[in-house]
């Protein structure tokens, strides 16, 4: 069984009845939408045509709401809707990021995600959804397409139908019949002009949107739809920015100052520094989550096909080994299993740097952050991080603390940065497959875009080529903790133009 909706265009007048009729059904709160229309227009005067497109969750049979959910609050069920146990949710916003529809919301009540639910509580008395009953064109069509004999079955076999973002690959099970095409592909309208009875949103949506209008001349206008507020921000650029330096602290004293038979400022120091990053990093995670009471569901209660439950264990075992290192003491870096423990150690670094690739893949809706080779490259910045906050280190403390380390950490921070800026520019070349067209325009707004400056003056011009020129070519101690301090600020920078750009274009 497979419940779903055709949505007949030809019939929809854009009357909003649907989304009045879900907001007083489910009890959604002001600002937030389970189902809503969208207007565009295409064409110029004296010819020009409106269209309304009624957008909404889409059942997806292989949904990614599904898999990135780290406490299984998203299931589908045996009918085929795609459901949310509000007793669960730890409002991570992870499932908002991964619909590439934008249709679910983050309800400020209960701190919990919310979504169309096909009226699951009418369908299990033989009810159809509240907005099928009160369209008044029968525009709104529910039905069982595991069902041949179902009226949206036979409309699926005898009409050209089409649905939104085929190339996510979810499998939507909501169809459109002579849907404008504009209607359901964003990248075809631009909503900079504004909407026809409701102000824009200020920010780095209508920024971009505004950029992208004067980049590309889209094929019709959006003039009525639903803003929405970034999911991710200074946190998760937080937690970016310190798990790369709680991985890279690590994986550069591992590198750089085991083999100098390290004194207790070291051997104790390195996985200490390491381990109170992590915790910071711990600390972000929890504080972002709108239930953060419900944490610990994410370790009781796993869903192992999201890798941020996954990432969660990953960066458990890291603390733990971490923690080991301390115990032992000023020895732990010369006794006899110690290089199995260097070696265990260093792959949970390298894990906890790296899962967050995985986890942005599993974020269909933020193509930007499904770019090829992002886990080399988080591990690079993890070594970037930790390379440059030991030279800093080593700057400070003087030969009395860091001995004769900052040479090799000085070269180490050379090669990733230079790594970094290597795979940075690389990224045009980095699309993920399929999505190549959604993931440029996207792109843009950080190479040339409202986010340029942050990318090429703070990120590469001060936070990678200024650290370089003074490591390479000037031998002071003092140059290189400054370079060091530059190196981290530009990697806060790029972490952060990453997180906000990925959410700054609309995807409804």
């Amino acid at each position: 069984m497979q419940l779903g909706f055709v949505l007949d265009n030809s019939r929809c007048i854009g009357c909003h009845a649907c989304t009045v009729a879900c907001k007083s059904e489910n009890d959604v709160p002001l600002g937030d939408f389970r189902t809503w229309v969208k207007y565009t227009e295409a064409g110029s005067w004296p010819e020009v045509s409106r269209a309304f497109t009624v957008l909404r969750c889409n059942q997806c049979t292989d949904a990614p709401c599904i898999t990135i959910c780290p406490v299984t609050a998203i299931e589908k069920r045996p009918d085929g809707i795609v459901d949310i146990d509000h007793d669960i949710c730890v409002g991570c916003k992870a499932c908002m990021q991964a619909c590439p529809y934008d249709a679910i919301y983050l309800d400020e009540r209960s701190g919990t995600a919310g979504k169309c639910h096909f009226c699951a509580h009418r369908t299990e008395i033989g009810l159809a959804p509240a907005c099928a009953v009160v369209c008044p064109t029968e525009a709104i069509v529910p039905g069982d397409f595991d069902d041949p004999e179902s009226v949206v079955s036979k409309l699926r076999a005898s009409e050209q139908l089409t649905v939104r973002k085929p190339e996510a690959g979810t499998s939507p099970n909501v169809f459109y019949r002579d849907a404008a095409p504009e209607g359901i592909d964003p990248q075809l309208t631009n909503g900079s002009g504004g909407y026809l009875w409701a102000q824009r949103l200020s920010g780095p949506g209508l920024d971009a949107e505004l950029f992208d209008a004067a980049e590309h001349k889209a094929e019709a206008r959006t003039t009525y739809n639903v803003d929405r507020k970034p999911h991710w921000g200074a946190k998760i650029t937080g937690y970016l920015f310190f798990k790369s330096l709680a991985a890279g602290v690590f994986l550069a004293g591992a590198a750089s100052l085991s083999a100098e038979a390290p004194g207790a400022l070291v051997a104790v120091g390195v996985p200490l520094l390491s381990l109170i990053f992590l915790s910071i990093t711990l600390v972000l995670l929890v504080t972002d989550l709108k239930r953060p009471e419900r944490f610990l569901s994410m370790i009781l209660r796993p869903n192992w096909s999201s890798w941020l439950a996954i990432g969660s264990f990953v960066l458990t075992l890291y603390a733990g080994l971490l923690t080991a290192w301390i115990a032992v003491g000023v020895g732990s870096w010369a006794m006899p299993l110690a290089p199995v423990m260097l070696t265990l150690t260093c792959a949970a670094a390298v894990m906890s740097a790296a899962y967050t690739a995985w986890l942005f893949g599993q974020a269909k809706g933020r193509v930007l952050w499904m770019k090829r080779g992002l886990a080399l490259h988080l591990i690079v910045q993890a070594v970037l991080a930790g390379s440059a906050c030991l030279l800093i280190m080593a700057w400070l403390t003087g030969p009395d603390g860091m001995g004769s380390s900052g040479l090799p950490l000085r070269w180490l921070l050379v090669g990733a940065l230079v790594a970094h800026l290597g795979l940075t520019l690389l990224e045009p070349r980095l699309a993920p497959q399929g999505r190549e067209a959604e993931y440029h325009r996207v792109a843009r707004l950080v190479t040339s875009g409202p986010f340029a400056r942050l990318h090429w003056l703070y990120g590469i011009a001060l936070g990678l080529a200024l650290p370089l020129v003074g490591l390479v070519l000037l031998d002071n101690p003092a140059v290189w903790g400054v370079a060091g301090f530059a190196a981290l600020a530009g990697l806060w920078v790029e972490e952060d133009v990453l997180v906000r750009a990925g959410q700054a274009l609309p995807i409804s």
